[in-house]
Order: structure tokens, then sequence, then C-alpha cells
């Protein structure tokens, strides 16, 4: 993978240093003990990726949730969050970590040129079926040479799921095929493209790739796939409690939230991995 960018310079690749992977027990620990175990996997590593990131303010989250990533992983307050659903944005606005939050679309922000200085979507553009027009608003409200940081599902998403290899390896494909696109419809992912693919997208809406990287590997998207199931009950747990987990310190007493914990933190230093399952990407709007 060494396409180059709109200036012809290869982005540079992201690898996990020292100091990150200092910091994985940490971040690791932390997610066990607020999400279910499949959200944790994903954000633990985009929390290490993300969180490594420097950004000049103000800033905008595009598709900030119920707000976990931001109080999470980066310095807060956050100076504005967007939300399709309010009531994600009103859970995001208590938790004190944006200044903020307004319920609207990425394809429609309310925010005037040249707003922000920087951008951040996590796992977000992939559910938005305009992801052009989305990305043109988001490249509208960015000032020039602005900074925006995305992470995104690889083309590999589907088919780094346990149960489309484990389908595959006995010789079901066609039924690990359907597996994998009834993942990406409950997931409600419209768009899970290829590197190239999303770099094309970036520099079409006027975007310039500095750094990208591709992490979590089949070995921990098996863990993904398979814990929705050891996870369903934190879904109760939140409708019930508005938490997802009720007992955080449960590790200290279970032996396989031990291995888990160990687990995730191996499976959050895979970053810059030929065969990841997601995406992530800094880049800068152009002049």
């Amino acid at each position: 993978m060494s396409k180059t960018g709109a200036t012809g310079t290869a982005p540079e690749l992201v690898r996990p240093g020292p100091e990150v992977l200092a910091r994985l027990p940490q971040i690791v620990q932390h997610h066990l003990q607020s999400l279910p175990v499949h959200r944790a996997i994903i954000r633990a590593a985009e929390c290490a990726l993300v969180g490594n990131e420097q950004f000049p303010r103000p800033l905008l989250d595009v598709g900030c949730g119920d707000g976990h990533f931001a109080a999470a992983c980066l310095r807060t307050p956050v100076e504005a969050g967007i939300d399709p659903d309010p009531a994600s944005a009103r859970e995001a606005q208590r938790n004190g970590a944006y200044r903020l939050v307004t319920v609207a679309s990425a394809a429609n922000l309310p925010f005037l040129d040249g707003a922000f200085a920087s951008v951040l979507s996590n796992c977000v553009l992939e559910h938005i079926p305009p992801l052009d027009s989305a990305l043109e608003e988001v490249a509208r409200v960015t000032r020039p040479n602005g900074k925006l940081v995305i992470t995104v599902p690889s083309e590999r998403f589907a088919t780094s799921l346990f149960w489309p290899r484990a389908l595959g390896r006995v010789g079901l494909g066609d039924l690990a095929a359907a597996y994998g696109r009834w993942f990406n419809h409950i997931s409600k992912h419209y768009h899970t493209h290829s590197r190239d693919e999303w770099m094309r997208r970036l520099e079409q809406a006027g975007f310039r790739v500095e750094k990208w990287s591709s992490y979590l590997r089949p070995d921990a998207m098996g863990v993904f796939d398979l814990s929705h199931y050891y996870g369903a009950p934190t879904l109760l747990s939140k409708r019930l409690t508005g938490k997802w987990v009720l007992w955080p310190q449960k590790r200290r007493y279970l032996p396989w939230e031990r291995w888990l914990e160990r687990r995730l933190t191996h499976f959050a230093s895979q970053m810059g991995v030929d065969d990841g399952a997601y995406y992530f990407f800094v880049a800068r709007k152009v002049d």
C-alpha cells in the first residue's frame, strides 16, 4: 500500500510507539469497566490512535454519540459535538465532555464556514449514506490547513469476523458472505471501502491525507464478533440503569475477565497491520 496523496507524497504509516504501548493497559481497563466487550475492543484501539493526536482548537466532534469516547480519550471539554440522535446528544451534554452539543446531521452541519481548526469523526462516516455530502460539509466548516481525524471500517470488516471465517473454512462460502452482509446491515454500515477509496473520497472533498493506519486483525475481530453474545446483558443494563456495566470491578474476581483484559491489550496494539478491519486517517484541508 504505497498510494501517494494529492501532493505526490505517500502518507506516513502510523505504528504504536513505546508511549502508546505503555498506555494501553490503562486504556483497555477503563473501557472494559464502562463498555460492553465488543465496543471496548474497538474503542480502546481508537483511543490509543486518536488520543495520541494533537487537536488545534476549536474542535468539532462529528457523531459524538453519548460522549464516552471524548470523555475517555480527548482533552475535554471539546468545543462542539453533533449527533443525529437526540437521546445520545443529551447524554453527551450531561457528561461534561462538550461545551456545546447539537442535534444535527453530518451532511448538514449548523456551523459557519471555517468555524473549526480541527474535526474528529470516530467510526461515524460509514453510517451516513450521503458520504460525499458529509465530507463536503466537514470540509466547509474546517479552516484552511485545518486538521481532520477519522476512523472507519475497511473493506475487510465483514470477512474478518469469526463466523465468516469459520464458515469459509468448511466450504460454506455463500453462507459466510451472507453473514457478513447481515452484520454490516445490522451495524448500519453503508461504506466499508478500501484504503485507496477512502483516500480518494477525502481528497475529492478537499483534504490531503498525511497519516494513516490499519488496525484490528482477524483474531481481534473474531473476539469482537463472539463477544456480542457474551455482552448481551449489557443492553438490558443500559436500558434500565443508563450504564452498560453494573459491576466495573468484576475483573478482580472473574478469571475470564482478566483474560479478556490481556487479550484486548494485545488487540489494541494491532496498528499499522496489513489486514486490519478498520482504518485511521489524519488529513489536512488543502488551502
